[in-house]
């Protein structure tokens, strides 16, 4: 039975090999699959990130161009309630007596 043993140890070495080869796939399996689903979740997190982030042109264009409105009628305010209160002065110091200073200062 000699031989039987030596066969027996060859196939325990084998099978050993054989079990160590596999455990070395699984283990360096895992560690790329790790490294994959670290950098997708990197990925897909800027992903949520922009799209939360981000502004759709038109939109901003939407926006953009009714601020301006607002600025331009806010303008013209300005301008009538100004031209508004220089009259009134105006008849104020002319019903007072007051000279009126001549345009340009």
């Amino acid at each position: 039975m000699p031989l039987m043993d030596g066969q027996v140890i060859a196939l325990i070495g084998v099978a050993g090999t054989i079990v160590a080869i596999v455990s070395a796939i699984v283990a360096s399996h895992r560690s790329t699959s790790d490294k994959i689903q670290k950098g997708d979740d990197a990925l897909h997190e800027r992903i949520n990130r922009v799209r939360d982030e981000y502004v759709r042109r038109v939109d901003l264009d939407g926006h953009m161009a009714r601020i301006e409105t607002n600025v331009k009628e806010l303008r013209e305010e300005n301008r009538e309630g100004t031209r508004d209160i220089n009259r009134r002065l105006d008849q104020i110091l002319t019903s007072v007596g007051v000279p009126k200073p001549p345009h340009g200062r």
